[in-house]
Protein backbone atom coordinates (compact mmCIF):
# COMPACT_ATOMS: atom_id res chain seq x y z
CA UNK A 1 0.00 0.00 0.00
CA UNK A 2 2.77 2.27 0.47
CA UNK A 3 4.27 1.79 -2.35
CA UNK A 4 1.56 2.65 -4.32
CA UNK A 5 0.82 5.42 -2.59
CA UNK A 6 4.59 6.41 -3.32
CA UNK A 7 3.42 6.57 -7.16
CA UNK A 8 0.51 8.64 -6.71
CA UNK A 9 2.08 11.97 -7.30
CA UNK A 10 3.86 10.29 -10.32
CA UNK A 11 -0.13 9.56 -11.78
CA UNK A 12 -0.97 12.93 -11.24
CA UNK A 13 1.68 14.58 -12.92
CA UNK A 14 1.40 12.85 -15.73
CA UNK A 15 -2.09 12.99 -16.01
CA UNK A 16 -1.83 16.78 -15.50
CA UNK A 17 1.03 17.24 -18.17
CA UNK A 18 -1.10 15.46 -20.66
CA UNK A 19 -4.07 17.48 -19.98
CA UNK A 20 -1.95 20.35 -20.65
CA UNK A 21 -0.82 18.99 -23.91
CA UNK A 22 -4.52 18.17 -25.20
CA UNK A 23 -5.51 21.75 -24.20
CA UNK A 24 -3.27 23.53 -25.94
CA UNK A 25 -3.62 20.87 -28.98
CA UNK A 26 -7.39 22.19 -28.58
CA UNK A 27 -6.50 26.00 -28.89
CA UNK A 28 -4.24 25.55 -31.25
CA UNK A 29 -6.66 23.40 -34.11
CA UNK A 30 -9.41 26.29 -33.51
CA UNK A 31 -11.45 26.64 -37.20
CA UNK A 32 -10.82 25.04 -40.10
CA UNK A 33 -7.10 25.85 -40.92
CA UNK A 34 -6.04 23.87 -37.91
CA UNK A 35 -2.42 22.74 -38.36
CA UNK A 36 -4.28 19.47 -37.76
CA UNK A 37 -1.25 16.69 -38.70
CA UNK A 38 1.95 18.44 -36.43
CA UNK A 39 -0.16 19.28 -33.53
CA UNK A 40 -1.66 15.88 -33.52
CA UNK A 41 1.44 14.28 -34.20
CA UNK A 42 2.75 15.94 -31.35
CA UNK A 43 0.14 14.58 -28.98
CA UNK A 44 0.59 11.40 -30.18
CA UNK A 45 4.02 11.37 -29.17
CA UNK A 46 3.41 13.37 -26.04
CA UNK A 47 0.65 10.71 -25.14
CA UNK A 48 3.25 7.67 -25.70
CA UNK A 49 6.04 9.31 -24.03
CA UNK A 50 4.27 10.34 -20.88
CA UNK A 51 4.25 6.72 -19.17
CA UNK A 52 7.68 7.47 -19.29
CA UNK A 53 9.78 5.60 -15.64
CA UNK A 54 6.68 3.15 -15.85
CA UNK A 55 6.51 -0.63 -16.32
CA UNK A 56 3.96 0.11 -19.74
CA UNK A 57 4.55 -1.63 -22.77
CA UNK A 58 3.72 -0.84 -26.50
CA UNK A 59 -0.30 -1.30 -26.53
CA UNK A 60 -0.21 0.43 -23.21
CA UNK A 61 1.59 3.42 -24.50
CA UNK A 62 -0.26 3.34 -27.96
CA UNK A 63 -3.33 3.55 -25.97
CA UNK A 64 -2.83 6.38 -23.74
CA UNK A 65 -1.80 8.14 -27.14
CA UNK A 66 -4.77 7.53 -29.31
CA UNK A 67 -6.51 8.30 -26.73
CA UNK A 68 -5.12 11.68 -26.18
CA UNK A 69 -5.29 12.66 -29.94
CA UNK A 70 -9.24 11.18 -29.17
CA UNK A 71 -9.42 14.02 -26.81
CA UNK A 72 -7.55 16.61 -28.90
CA UNK A 73 -9.66 16.27 -32.09
CA UNK A 74 -13.51 15.87 -30.17
CA UNK A 75 -12.13 18.48 -27.81
CA UNK A 76 -11.78 20.97 -30.70
CA UNK A 77 -14.88 19.80 -32.22
CA UNK A 78 -17.09 20.35 -29.52
CA UNK A 79 -15.04 23.85 -28.54
CA UNK A 80 -15.94 24.81 -32.00
CA UNK A 81 -19.49 24.24 -32.17
CA UNK A 82 -19.96 25.26 -28.63
CA UNK A 83 -18.54 28.77 -29.50
CA UNK A 84 -20.38 29.10 -32.26
CA UNK A 85 -23.94 27.83 -31.30
CA UNK A 86 -23.65 30.56 -28.07
CA UNK A 87 -21.54 33.35 -30.21
CA UNK A 88 -22.47 32.44 -33.69
CA UNK A 89 -24.05 34.69 -35.94
CA UNK A 90 -25.15 33.10 -39.03
CA UNK A 91 -24.25 35.74 -42.12
CA UNK A 92 -24.75 35.04 -45.84
CA UNK A 93 -21.37 34.16 -47.43
CA UNK A 94 -20.51 34.38 -51.60
CA UNK A 95 -18.41 32.46 -53.08
CA UNK A 96 -15.87 34.09 -54.59
CA UNK A 97 -13.48 31.70 -55.94
CA UNK A 98 -13.89 27.80 -57.05
CA UNK A 99 -10.97 26.07 -57.69
CA UNK A 100 -10.70 21.44 -58.60
CA UNK A 101 -8.47 20.35 -56.12
CA UNK A 102 -6.79 16.43 -56.29
CA UNK A 103 -8.55 14.68 -53.32
CA UNK A 104 -6.65 10.95 -53.99
CA UNK A 105 -9.44 9.77 -55.67
CA UNK A 106 -10.01 12.45 -58.31
CA UNK A 107 -11.08 16.15 -58.87
CA UNK A 108 -13.69 17.83 -56.09
CA UNK A 109 -14.27 21.35 -55.74
CA UNK A 110 -13.17 23.56 -53.01
CA UNK A 111 -14.38 27.45 -52.83
CA UNK A 112 -13.11 30.82 -50.89
CA UNK A 113 -16.07 32.21 -49.58
CA UNK A 114 -16.44 36.19 -48.18
CA UNK A 115 -19.36 37.19 -46.22
CA UNK A 116 -21.53 40.22 -46.70
CA UNK A 117 -19.37 42.45 -44.30
CA UNK A 118 -16.13 41.45 -46.32
CA UNK A 119 -14.84 39.40 -43.80
CA UNK A 120 -13.20 36.63 -46.06
CA UNK A 121 -13.67 32.95 -44.40
CA UNK A 122 -10.20 30.83 -43.67
CA UNK A 123 -10.03 27.20 -45.19
CA UNK A 124 -11.57 25.55 -48.34
CA UNK A 125 -15.18 24.58 -48.56
CA UNK A 126 -15.65 21.27 -50.57
CA UNK A 127 -19.06 21.94 -51.63
CA UNK A 128 -19.99 22.23 -55.79
CA UNK A 129 -21.43 25.92 -56.05
CA UNK A 130 -20.77 28.58 -58.69
CA UNK A 131 -19.06 31.54 -58.13
CA UNK A 132 -21.37 34.51 -57.33
CA UNK A 133 -23.23 31.54 -55.35
CA UNK A 134 -24.50 32.84 -51.86
CA UNK A 135 -24.88 30.32 -48.54
CA UNK A 136 -26.13 31.10 -45.01
CA UNK A 137 -22.69 30.47 -42.73
CA UNK A 138 -22.29 30.69 -39.12
CA UNK A 139 -19.73 32.55 -38.20
CA UNK A 140 -17.77 33.49 -34.45
CA UNK A 141 -17.30 36.84 -34.59
CA UNK A 142 -14.42 36.98 -32.08
CA UNK A 143 -12.61 33.95 -33.57
CA UNK A 144 -11.89 31.53 -36.49
CA UNK A 145 -14.48 29.31 -35.90
CA UNK A 146 -17.10 29.18 -38.81
CA UNK A 147 -19.39 26.62 -39.89
CA UNK A 148 -21.66 25.98 -42.98
CA UNK A 149 -25.40 26.05 -42.22
CA UNK A 150 -27.42 27.52 -39.37
CA UNK A 151 -26.30 27.63 -35.64
CA UNK A 152 -25.19 24.41 -34.96
CA UNK A 153 -26.99 22.63 -31.59
CA UNK A 154 -25.49 22.58 -28.03
CA UNK A 155 -22.31 20.22 -29.18
CA UNK A 156 -23.96 17.10 -26.05
CA UNK A 157 -22.89 13.90 -27.64
CA UNK A 158 -18.96 15.15 -28.74
CA UNK A 159 -19.12 16.93 -24.99
CA UNK A 160 -20.16 13.77 -23.59
CA UNK A 161 -17.70 11.82 -25.53
CA UNK A 162 -14.64 14.10 -24.54
CA UNK A 163 -15.23 13.59 -21.28
CA UNK A 164 -15.02 9.71 -21.70
CA UNK A 165 -12.33 9.83 -23.30
CA UNK A 166 -10.62 12.26 -20.15
CA UNK A 167 -12.53 9.81 -17.53
CA UNK A 168 -10.99 6.69 -19.77
CA UNK A 169 -7.15 8.56 -20.11
CA UNK A 170 -6.91 9.47 -16.36
CA UNK A 171 -8.03 5.57 -15.74
CA UNK A 172 -5.46 4.00 -17.99
CA UNK A 173 -2.46 6.43 -16.97
CA UNK A 174 -3.29 5.40 -12.77
CA UNK A 175 -3.66 1.75 -14.18
CA UNK A 176 -0.39 2.28 -15.50
CA UNK A 177 1.56 4.05 -12.69
CA UNK A 178 0.24 2.36 -9.51
CA UNK A 179 1.00 -0.99 -10.99
CA UNK A 180 3.35 -2.98 -9.37
CA UNK A 181 6.30 -3.69 -11.48
CA UNK A 182 7.46 -7.02 -12.34
CA UNK A 183 11.05 -7.26 -11.08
Amino acid sequence: MADRIRRLPGAVLRNCLLLAVEFGAIWLLRGPEGLWVPVLLAVFVAGAAVPHGTDAEFAARTAVALTAVGIAVLGGTTWDRHVLHDRGREQVAVVVQRTMVEDGAGLSPSLRLRTEAGRDLPGPVTMDLAVGARLTVTVDPDGPAWAPGGRPDRPLWQATGTGALLLLQGALLLRISLRRSRT
